[in-house]
Order: structure tokens, then C-alpha cells, then sequence
């Protein structure tokens, strides 16, 4: 298999991850990704369409900050509860934003703050970028 399948780990270790361009139809592939780890893993539809939503948030974010490089995803289970995870090459961390009424984007993060239990972001393994983490509540 190569970076692009997505790929069920072995027994013991339930996690999904996929790695796709930084586009904007990349967020519908993201959003599939994270329905069909959680309706695996038998989470009520309630949770689903939160991860789905706040997935959709963090890919949104990756896909301005990318630019049409790499993002790579992770839905993961941690202590029971759906830990999603997205991974993008540019160094710069996300910035609250406070847009105007009528203004189109810059409500990506305060979204994503009241959906989640717990959210965060850490420097990429490698040194290059960032993942941007998400623990939802269950």
C-alpha cells in the first residue's frame, strides 16, 4: 500500500488515516473519513455528525494553509472517545479570528472549540508543519 489508501491498523490499534491534496474538495474525502471510522466503531449518529463537522473545520484551515501540498488525516480512538487528527506542511499555527456578521470564513476555530472535549496543536514528527488535534466528547 502506498501514503494515498487508507489504511485500518492492525487488531488493538483503531485508527484510519489517508493522505490527500490540499484542495478544497479534499474536506468532503475528510468528512467520509471520519463517518466511516465512527459508524465502525459504533458512535451514535450525534457524535458522528460533530466529528464530521469539526473535521471538516481543521481540513478547511489545512487546505488555506497548504496550498495545494499534502494534508494527511487520522481518526483515532483515544480512552474510548474519537481523536481526529490533520496534519499540514505549513509551519504557521492557527490564529482565532473575530470576522464581521456578513464576513464568509474566519469562524473555523471557535467552531471547532464548542464541539470538542479537547483541542490542540503539536509540532509534526518530522519537524515539518503541524497537526492540529481534536478529542471529541462521547
Amino acid at each position: 500500500m502506498n501514503d494515498l489508501d487508507l489504511v485500518a491498523p492492525a487488531p488493538g490499534l483503531p485508527e484510519f488515516r489517508l493522505t490527500l491534496l490540499a484542495v478544497p474538495s479534499t474536506v468532503v474525502l475528510a468528512r467520509e473519513l471520519v463517518r466511516y471510522a465512527l459508524t465502525n466503531w459504533g458512535f451514535d449518529r450525534d457524535v458522528i455528525n460533530d466529528s464530521t463537522l469539526v473535521m471538516s473545520e481543521m481540513v478547511t484551515n489545512a487546505v488555506a494553509a497548504a496550498h495545494g501540498r499534502q494534508l494527511r488525516l487520522r481518526c483515532a480512538l483515544q480512552d474510548g472517545a474519537p481523536l481526529l487528527e490533520c496534519w499540514d506542511p505549513s509551519p504557521d499555527l492557527p490564529a482565532p479570528k473575530t470576522p464581521t456578521p456578513m464576513a464568509e470564513n474566519g469562524r473555523g476555530l471557535a467552531i471547532i472549540s464548542a464541539y470538542v472535549k479537547e483541542t490542540g496543536t503539536r509540532p509534526s514528527a518530522t519537524g515539518e508543519g503541524k497537526v492540529i488535534w481534536a478529542l471529541m466528547p462521547t
